[in-house]
């Protein structure tokens, strides 16, 4: 057999070389091209999962900004001054066509739908439900859908939370009960301190959770109240129990009365407690108040017991006032802070707070005090037809076992020939966040 020279099995060899060279080209291009198909298809779905996340984004935000409007009522009913563009609670109902927008950097149009329905018997409020709808790039509807409820709650409510009311603030003071006086000095989480008069040396200790008086302490006028710790009073803290009631005198000799800016000046005057009746609703085995057959809660009358000066018949009450020594004074008011001490728990007491030092009379020589009360919480209707039974906090001729400390229980002190004015009800759309109103209580 004849060989081939070495030149040419070289040729050969390299020759085959290059032929493998270009197979294995070939097969590694086509597993790129799989590579970079699966790498498409993946930035495909990044793009759409992207574009659905900013789409649903958009539906929630909108879907809320529907729940938004629903909840901007003005009013409750449309009456005859309510603006023609305002937004009333009564005419909250389901859309009859849905809503279609298309936001500005947006790629689709949402669907907006609104179902309003009431709530079911012993509700006082209504059922809405918001449905935002879209397709997206897939021609795929996609939707987004929010439920709430709406109570039918009057929005001067929620207008009284941004103003103070007369007398103090609505919220708690650094977190405590708010009868606490803005003065008291909090010493913990538990306990504050008030001097009731600052030419004397008794100070009380509050509980900032309840509210009520849980020691009584004689600390030196001199000492300031800011300066005092819970190891002042620790000796004295726990010793008594009593409930306040607090409030300001005010002074006007205009006719008629100015409730809402007096501008006389204070009168030297004492607080005192006397006996009188009151109304309580009738309660049924379960606690609950019994109605008669128009719905109407039906009462009891009492008669109170009232605090007797330390010293006499349990409950005791002690009162402080900083009230001028002479008449005419440059004082424009007076406060007055009284602690009812109780022997027994529950804590209650009863009884009518009427004002002393100065004649009462119809006479232009005489005083006529007046008490500010109305039915600031409008509960009056759930016990007479007159809405004249006031609860304890309003301020009523006679308190009718008050187991809760009292603050903000203001009088208004006018000439005797005066009579006791009244102020306009509460009106935000007026500017008219407090009611000024008063009622004769002496003589």
């Amino acid at each position: 057999m004849r060989s081939l020279p070495p030149a040419s099995l070289s040729r050969l060899r390299q020759a085959g070389q290059r032929g493998v060279t270009l197979i294995e080209a070939l097969v590694a291009l086509l597993v790129m091209s799989f590579g970079m198909l699966a790498l498409v298809g993946l930035m495909s779905n990044l793009r759409f999962g992207a574009d659905l996340a900013k789409q649903r984004s958009e539906a929630m935000r909108l879907a809320r900004a529907e729940i938004s409007l629903a909840r901007d009522y003005s009013e409750l009913e449309r009456g005859a001054a309510t603006p023609v563009g305002a937004t009333v609670y009564a005419e909250l109902d389901s859309f009859k066509q849905p809503k279609l927008i298309q936001p500005r950097d947006s790629n689709t149009t949402y669907t907006i739908d609104r179902t309003v329905t009431d709530l079911a018997a012993g509700g006082d409020g209504k059922s809405v439900r918001v449905s935002v709808s879209w397709t997206d790039r897939t021609d795929t509807t996609q939707w987004v859908r929010l439920d709430t409820v709406i109570a039918k709650v009057d929005p001067v409510f929620s207008a009284a939370v941004g103003f103070t009311p007369q007398g103090g603030a609505l919220t708690p003071v650094a977190g405590r009960n708010p009868v606490i006086p803005e003065g008291a000095k909090q010493l913990d989480k538990n306990n504050s301190a008030f001097r009731p008069s600052a030419l004397g040396s008794t100070v009380w200790v509050f509980n900032n959770f309840s509210g009520a008086i849980v020691g009584k302490c004689s600390v030196p006028a001199g000492t300031p109240v800011s300066t005092l710790t819970s190891a002042d009073v620790a000796s004295c803290n726990n010793n008594t129990v009593g409930l306040l009631l607090s409030g300001t005198v005010r002074f006007s000799n205009t006719n008629p009365a100015n409730p809402a800016l007096p501008e006389a000046m204070a009168i030297p005057l004492g607080i005192d407690f006397t006996s009188g009746s009151y109304d309580l609703p009738q309660l049924d085995a379960n606690g609950k108040p019994i109605r008669n057959a128009q719905g109407v809660i039906q009462t009891d009358t009492y008669s109170a017991s009232p605090p007797t000066p330390t010293g006499g018949n349990a409950p005791n009450f002690e009162c402080f006032n900083d009230s001028p020594t002479s008449s005419p004074s440059s004082q424009p008011f007076v406060n007055y802070y009284c602690i009812i001490y109780q022997s027994t728990t529950p804590l209650t007491w009863s009884g009518k707070v009427v004002l002393t030092g100065f004649s009462t009379g119809t006479n232009s020589t005489d005083y006529r005090v007046c008490r500010y009360s109305a039915d600031y919480n409008e509960s009056g209707d759930m016990y007479t037809a007159d809405k004249r039974l006031l609860d304890n906090a309003e301020h009523p001729a006679v308190y009718g076992k008050v187991s809760a400390s009292l603050a903000r229980q203001n009088f208004l002190v006018v000439r005797g020939d005066r009579s006791c004015p009244t102020a306009a009800a509460v009106n935000p759309a007026g500017g008219v966040f407090a009611d000024y109103s008063t009622v004769q209580l002496q003589p």
